[in-house]
């Protein structure tokens, strides 16, 4: 053997020993743990030292943020920290051996973690463990492992809408191993609260957040997989909703009520009618990219809507029939108002509604007497009470038994005393006697000119009695007003507070 060769050999052992003994030299204690720990290990074994123990993964998310509830997507994004805790018998160490370290931080890639993912998620890319959490895995000397990551999640929810503005929504967050049977991996909910750095939202009220270990069979495996539930409760703030699109709505709304005291004869209540309408469709237009688009069930903003449009329609269409009514006969020719109609609502609802009539008069005290609801000219005070055709009608048109003629009188151009006392006795209703002369025995007048005054009278009587009855219909259309004004006040607030106040007769 070459001694040189042997010399050289001796020579190249001894020079890699005193490279190893210096790079030992320059390791620190925790380069030294790290690399002994991570020697020969491999990070893809389920890290059990018997095949047969479980893993039991205690799992932890504390909500930061809402970010956004999407009503038409149903999705919900939320900001969360969340905390998986584990224990890895791979990797323990004795710390007095490492100058008493008791806990590194090593990359979530170098060691085993569990597959714990969103299973509801609704991001583009399904991912979990490093593609979503790229913190440190905090690693302890008898082997406990705990992972704080803070996460964005995007989750699909189903959003209930019935109620809106008012609703109340309940999403949840399932979270569990993609792969790992509960034989293999259990979970747990880590205790205490999952709220205290949460960060108040403008839209949603946080109602509870609430935690729940769940294990379900899958078709795809032979034994249950775990997961843990987290349920988020919210409220919806109403007050922008309401100050947008409830109290405009109303305003509009309040049109319609003063209609109903704008005089007919203005003209106007049929384009102001109409114009309400229309000013509704063009705010529902608008309003409509805030209302949630869901074919399910109508929101409760949505019934509003609808029940406010079918007031105002039928307040449109009784405007119309009262103008009817107001314009009745005004062709010179109208038929008395129909008997019921003229106890119920000339009667009783003019007098309820304390409805002045026309000419400025108080309402009458309603009078059940039907005698008195006959024929105008024949009620007390009446129009025409007298009776002008057995008073001044002559003897060729006159039929009545009290008939001045059939007492021996004659008509004349002037009166004389006694036929003027007789005249007032009519009138008054004075029953004392009276002596009369003989009456005298005159001409005869021309027959062409008492009939000619009949026709007068008779015409003279008969515009009298239209003007009383289209008096009698316009009066009839005033107290419908009221009437309609007072039941559409009534209608509104009830509606109304039926609709919004069906949300608390639920949960009840």
């Amino acid at each position: 053997m070459n001694p040189f060769s042997s010399r050289s050999l001796v020579l190249v052992v001894l020079l890699s020993l005193e490279v190893v003994r210096t790079i030992a030299k320059g390791l620190t204690p925790e380069e030294r743990l790290i690399t002994d720990l991570l020697t020969n290990y491999t990070k893809e074994a389920r890290p059990v030292k018997d095949p047969t123990n479980t893993i039991v993964v205690t799992f932890g998310v504390e909500l930061v943020q809402l970010v956004n509830v999407d009503d038409r997507n149903q999705m919900i994004t939320t900001n969360v920290w969340v905390r998986q805790i584990w224990v890895n018998e791979l990797l323990t160490w004795n710390p007095k051996d490492y100058d008493g370290i008791k806990t590194v931080r090593l990359d979530a890639s170098l060691v085993w973690i569990p597959d714990i993912v969103l299973y509801n998620s609704a991001d583009s890319e399904f991912s979990g463990g490093t593609h979503k959490y790229k913190t440190p895995v905090i690693l302890m000397s008898n082997g406990k492992c705990s992972w704080f990551c803070p996460a964005s999640f995007t989750s699909t929810c189903p959003i209930d809408v019935q109620y809106f503005p008012f609703d109340r929504q309940k999403c949840i967050l399932k979270f569990g191993s993609w792969t790992y049977e509960v034989t293999d991996l259990d979970m747990t909910a880590e205790n205490g609260s999952s709220r205290s750095q949460y960060i108040e939202s403008a839209e949603w009220n946080l109602e509870d957040v609430m935690k729940e270990r769940n294990a379900k069979k899958y078709s795809c495996c032979e034994h249950k997989l775990a997961d843990i539930s987290i349920t988020i409760v919210m409220d919806r703030k109403p007050l922008f909703y309401l100050f947008n699109l409830v109290i405009p709505c109303l305003i509009i709304l309040s049109m319609i009520l003063l209609g109903f005291f704008l005089p007919p004869e203005s003209g106007e209540r049929i384009t102001l009618s109409i114009t309400v309408l229309l000013a509704m469709a063009v705010f529902l237009q608008l309003v409509g990219e805030s209302m949630p688009r869901n074919s399910e069930t109508v929101p409760l903003l949505g019934k509003f809507y609808i029940t406010i449009m079918a007031e105002i329609s039928i307040s449109l269409m009784l405007t119309c029939w009262v103008l009817s009514i107001h314009y009745h006969g005004s062709g010179g020719s109208a038929k008395a108002v129909p008997l019921w109609a003229r106890i119920v609502v000339l009667q009783w609802l003019g007098y309820l509604l304390c409805v002045g009539k026309p000419d400025g008069s108080s309402p009458e005290i309603p009078n059940t007497d039907l005698r008195y609801h006959q024929d105008d000219g024949k009620r007390k005070g009446g129009p025409f009470a007298l009776d002008w055709e057995t008073t001044f009608a002559p003897a060729a048109n006159c039929h009545c038994t009290r008939c001045m003629h059939a007492r021996g009188a004659h008509y004349s151009g002037e009166r004389s005393p006694d036929e003027s006392r007789l005249i007032e006795v009519r009138y008054t209703g004075e029953t004392s006697p009276v002596d009369f002369p003989e009456p005298r025995r005159e001409k005869p007048r021309d027959p062409k000119l008492s009939e000619e005054i009949s026709v007068l009278v008779n015409s003279i009587r008969e515009r009298e009695k239209v003007e009383k009855h289209q008096e009698d219909w316009r009066y009839f259309a005033m107290v419908m007003d009221r009437f309609f004004f007072w039941f559409y006040s009534m209608t509104i607030l009830i509606s109304t507070l039926t609709i919004f106040l069906s949300r608390d007769d639920e949960e009840t």
